[in-house]
């Protein structure tokens, strides 16, 4: 990760990817990537020019999945170095939108409510209870 892996964020509103881009040799690293963090995809892709080798790419670009896989796992895992930093800085951003402006839903808004909000900040079952129906 250090050394091939990307920490990108694009956009307005962002679109936040973390991706390993390897030569086609070494397609096998980039599919054990894949299975050990259990999310993402791998693609291949012809070389760009003919001196250049064919690429194979490791990509995560869900919200959640970067969220809740890709962070806990770089916090645990990326050595303090230069990536690191890249990644502290992506992470903020990342956790930034994801708490404020991502679109999904969240939980209802009542206390010890877990179902999921639907209108006004609240579930299906306290809207129409507060509105009357």
């Amino acid at each position: 990760m250090a050394a091939e892996g990307t920490f990108v964020a694009t956009g307005t509103p962002p679109t936040f990817t973390f991706a390993v881009r390897l030569g086609a040799a070494d397609t096998g690293t980039c599919r054990w990537l894949h299975r050990l963090l259990g999310v993402g995809f791998v693609h291949s892709y012809p070389r760009r020019k003919p001196h250049y080798d064919d690429e194979v790419c490791f990509a995560v670009r869900a919200l959640e999945d970067l969220v809740e896989v890709v962070v806990p796992f770089m916090d645990e895992h990326l050595p303090p170095s230069y990536k690191r930093s890249q990644f502290e800085a992506w992470k903020h951003e990342l956790l930034k939108y994801w708490e404020d402006d991502a679109s999904r839903r969240r939980p209802c808004t009542v206390v010890d409510c877990e179902a999921l909000q639907r209108a006004k900040g609240l579930c299906r079952r306290h809207y129409y209870g507060a509105f009357g129906r």
